[in-house]
């Protein structure tokens, strides 16, 4: 297993980067030749396998005191850009998005047989770049209706902090530790979106997101890699 994640890991950031550059390449040119760019906005949630996402934390007072905090629900927000290689409504192009989610939780337990108090305040947030193919069409005059499928580099990092109170000792014996974690992954990701023109330059619509990545995280429950779905309202300009 580790051997694996190494390799992966090694080989992640070339692979993605060289994929980026022919698909630049190739954008460059679509640019040139077409002088449309579709930019997106992009408002929405995403849930990922709860698993990957939930995290441990145990207790000085009381080592067998274990706290799990689920942190694989989150809002999600960012931008897309798609390239198209073609004028015409139906076409092929590139696909390209900057997403950015994260997610924050406060709680507490006792340990010690109920003595001390423990208080834990997690963060997490994940960075998601991404570029692939898309094809779209067009229904009738006000829609239109687009996939896309391609790679991904998945950045994340946790942290949390910790503060225990032990009141059989006078005065309160309190100890405070932070703990982080941060990790990146390489994967994928499939899309599917529909959108209804406003105006001629302007569209408004939803997107479904499916990812799946090798990224994990060490105080998580389960390293088997974050794969989730995301949903977004989406709101177009055409350049």
């Amino acid at each position: 297993m580790f051997c694996k994640r190494a390799i992966w890991k090694q080989l992640a950031i070339p692979l993605f980067f060289s994929t980026t550059f022919f698909l630049s390449t190739q954008t460059a040119y679509s640019a040139e030749s077409t002088q449309t760019v579709y930019f997106q906005g992009y408002v929405g949630a995403a849930s990922f396998n709860e698993d990957s996402m939930t995290f441990v934390e145990s207790s000085d007072a009381d080592p067998d005191t274990i706290t799990t905090t689920d942190l694989s629900s989150m809002p999600y927000l960012g931008f897309a850009a798609q390239f198209p290689l073609s004028p015409k409504k139906t076409h092929v192009g590139i696909d390209a998005s900057l997403l950015f989610g994260w997610r924050s939780d406060d709680s507490s337990v006792t340990a010690g047989n109920g003595q001390a108090r423990v208080e834990i305040d997690t963060n997490l947030w994940l960075l998601d770049l991404s570029m692939g193919l898309y094809a779209q069409t067009a229904l009738g005059e006000s829609w239109r209706l687009y996939g896309a499928v391609g790679p991904l580099l998945l950045f994340g990092s946790y942290s949390d902090d910790t503060k225990e109170e032990n009141p059989d000792v006078s005065p309160v014996d309190v100890k405070k530790e932070s703990n982080s974690d941060s990790a990146f992954g390489f994967g994928g990701y499939a899309k599917l979106g529909l959108e209804y023109a406003l105006s001629s330059d302007n569209y408004v619509g939803i997107a479904v997101r499916g990812i799946t990545t090798n990224l994990d995280f060490d105080s998580a429950l389960d390293d088997d890699g974050v794969n989730g779905l995301q949903g977004f309202l989406t709101f177009t300009h055409v350049y």
